[in-house]
């Protein structure tokens, strides 16, 4: 028993007093059987199993010749762009495939393309103008909106230049998205964005220290902060730590989302950032019994339950993304602490117990 029931025991069982009501007569025992078949699974263990094999193999040879075929042609139809090259602008992976999280017939890429202008961010308990001048920064003189208009103006044109309006479409918020050709190449999603320098509290003598990343600005002037050196770094590391079990985690959950769609078991899907995340805060041994796939996946998203529902209203402070950096719950998401309750809640009841 949990202490807070323990300590609240005698106030809960005098509550229930006043609050019972009657329980219809169940001469069959029919209800025992519903409250069964609400536990159930929609496929036997062996089912299941089998199902998880498949799912947690990465993106078939084709498909990876086609996701590097559709970057090798983005590349080259910036490759020639003056304004990009005289502005220092570097281009750079990122996303699922990149961190080899992607599953089968996901057959595209994140490609950033990254401005050196810098975006400086600041901890709440850092002062700004000491970190500004600590660290020699200066100001260009150029706003963050019009640069960006820029970029996405020249990256457009030559996108479709190369690849035909029909095929680019530039209308989203944050990424311009090259469309794929099924057999030839897949899909791209190219995002302008800018230098970020994070800067966090230090101690003794270095009294700041900076995290390195990206910042995209949307067109409705919404900044995104990302960290995907760090993100494909602690990816790797954890692949390794969990005898290569972590990825393949992933890769199940993925693909069990849309299953759950499919039997329409699904309240909102959720991004495939955030399982990444939730599956990255399970602790290493519970990826290494021996079991097999079905008890590894259930055990997993048990833990991950647990951890959601411990901290409370600190989990948007205790709980980071997987570059370690970014919380995960924080402002600005675009999900919720209970949204992540109610996805893991939705997958351990359609896996049910076999």
């Amino acid at each position: 028993m949990k202490d807070f029931e323990k300590r609240n025991a005698g106030f809960s069982g005098l509550a229930g007093l006043f609050n019972q009501e009657p329980t219809p007569p169940d001469p069959f025992g029919l209800s025992s059987i519903f409250d069964a078949l609400k536990q159930d699974s929609v496929r036997t263990r062996s089912s299941w199993n089998d199902r998880f094999s498949h799912w947690e193999t990465a993106e078939s040879t084709t498909e990876t010749k086609a996701i590097e075929r559709a970057r090798d042609m983005v590349h080259s139809a910036l490759r020639e762009n003056k304004w990009l090259a005289n502005e220092g602008v570097m281009l750079g992976p990122q996303g699922s495939f990149t961190n080899r999280t992607n599953v089968r017939n996901e057959a595209d890429i994140d490609l950033r393309v990254q401005h050196p202008s810098l975006r400086i961010e600041c901890d709440s308990n850092v002062n700004f103008q000491a970190a500004y001048q600590a660290g020699t920064y200066f100001d260009s003189g150029r706003p963050f909106a019009d640069l960006a208009q820029d970029m996405r103006n020249e990256i457009s044109r030559d996108l479709k230049a190369h690849f035909g309006k029909g095929a680019v479409d530039d209308t989203g918020k944050k990424a311009i998205r090259v469309d794929g050709v099924a057999g030839s190449r897949g899909e791209v999603d190219v995002v302008p964005c800018f230098t970020l320098h994070h800067i966090r509290a230090g101690a003794g003598f270095v009294p700041f220290n900076t995290v390195h990343g990206v910042a995209i600005l949307s067109t409705d002037g919404n900044w995104t902060m990302n960290y995907p050196e760090q993100h494909i770094a602690n990816g790797r590391l954890k692949r390794t730590t969990t005898g290569h079990q972590f990825k393949r985690m992933v890769r199940i959950v993925k693909r069990l989302q849309t299953d759950m769609e499919e039997y329409g078991v699904l309240e909102e899907r959720v991004p495939s950032f955030l399982i990444e995340c939730l599956i990255y805060l399970v602790e290493d041994h519970h990826f290494v019994y021996n079991e097999d796939r079905y008890d590894r996946l259930k055990r997993i998203l048990g833990r991950i339950s647990e951890i959601l529902s411990q901290g409370g209203f600190l989990s948007s402070y205790l709980l980071l993304e997987i570059n370690g950096v970014k919380p995960l719950f924080g402002s600005g998401q675009a999900w919720t602490l209970e949204k992540a309750q109610r996805f893991v809640s939705s997958a351990l009841r359609h896996l049910g117990n076999r």
